[in-house]
């Protein structure tokens, strides 16, 4: 009889050595597809929920390869410049087979879930060693979230810590099963205004904090991501503290702002509108005694 591997889902990396998902050596798993347009996205190759192509110009010869075989029209290539018709692309890869220097690449691939939970399997000695275990995180994991909860069950079944990093922008049905079978999660909380919240994600955030309201207080760690004049003014960080202490949910780590990110949104052809510089030491140390002023559990990272 075939055998059953289970839901298959798109992700577009997997990283078998990861430090900051949760405790110990990880293996993270980031899904492919968000219902938030973060104009800060760390991983702007995470929103569309389909593979994609990106082009590292800096790697680019300019010989023309990728558009003698793409029968598509996606790449113009002359002596001087490399532009690319985003829109004509159905991300076949044959231009990322042909790159002799490889400057193209697909974001995105299919998995089944049993092949998820093996490949964590081979991971065992580090999670035991190290306290780690498996983080599914984005992108948005409740969209596939029949392949999330097939992930998480099986590592269940194998006794492997589980965490969900979650922006909680979905109906609660969808994540409840989640939560239930997650060791950790992971709530991503942004920005208490809703109106700022709209303008910087582009999703309302009143579900988010509906369902805020619903996670175990005792399994969850709400993260918040410090962008320079967006999200880590005095008055957004207090507004959500005060939030957490009315819920209950005693843990929070503030992640300070990195600038990498701007790399990848050139590889997608994408503009980066966020300005500024990671938080000084002193800012976090301001940050930080806000924090414990109002009784919270704090990492930082």
């Amino acid at each position: 009889m075939p055998r059953d591997d289970g839901p298959e889902g798109l992700v577009f990396d997997i990283d078998t050595f990861a430090v900051h998902d949760g405790p110990g050596i990880r293996m993270a798993v980031y899904f492919k597809g968000c219902p938030l347009s973060c104009a800060w996205c760390h991983s702007p190759e995470s929103r569309r929920a389909e593979p994609e192509l990106i082009f590292m110009r800096d790697r680019c010869a300019r010989c023309g390869t990728c558009a003698a075989v793409c029968d598509r029209g996606v790449h113009q290539v002359d002596s001087s410049a490399h532009s690319l018709d985003r829109a004509s692309c159905l991300g076949c890869g044959r231009c990322v087979e042909h790159c002799p220097r490889g400057a193209l690449a697909i974001r995105g691939y299919h998995i089944s879930a049993a092949a998820v939970v093996a490949k964590a399997m081979r991971l065992r000695p580090f999670f035991s060693h190290s306290g780690g275990g498996v983080t599914l995180t984005g992108g948005e994991v409740t969209l596939q979230a029949d392949f999330a909860h097939s992930i998480l069950a099986g590592c269940r079944a194998a006794h492997l810590h589980t965490a969900i990093e979650t922006s909680g922008a979905c109906p609660w049905r969808q994540l409840a099963p989640l939560v239930r079978n997650a060791d950790l999660v992971l709530y991503d909380l942004k920005l208490m205004d809703e109106a700022e919240h709209f303008r910087w994600t582009g999703v309302s955030n009143e579900q988010i904090l509906e369902n805020a309201a619903r996670v175990p207080a005792s399994r969850t760690q709400v993260r918040i991501p410090l962008i320079p004049g967006i999200t880590d003014g005095e008055e957004n960080l207090r507004d959500i503290f005060a939030f957490m202490r009315e819920l209950g949910l005693p843990s929070v780590a503030l992640l300070p702002y990195n600038p990498a990110a701007a790399a990848k949104y050139e590889w997608l052809g994408l503009p980066y509108e966020v300005t500024g510089e990671p938080q000084t030491q002193e800012q976090l140390a301001g940050l930080s005694g806000m924090a414990r002023e109002s009784g919270l559990e704090l990492t930082i990272g």
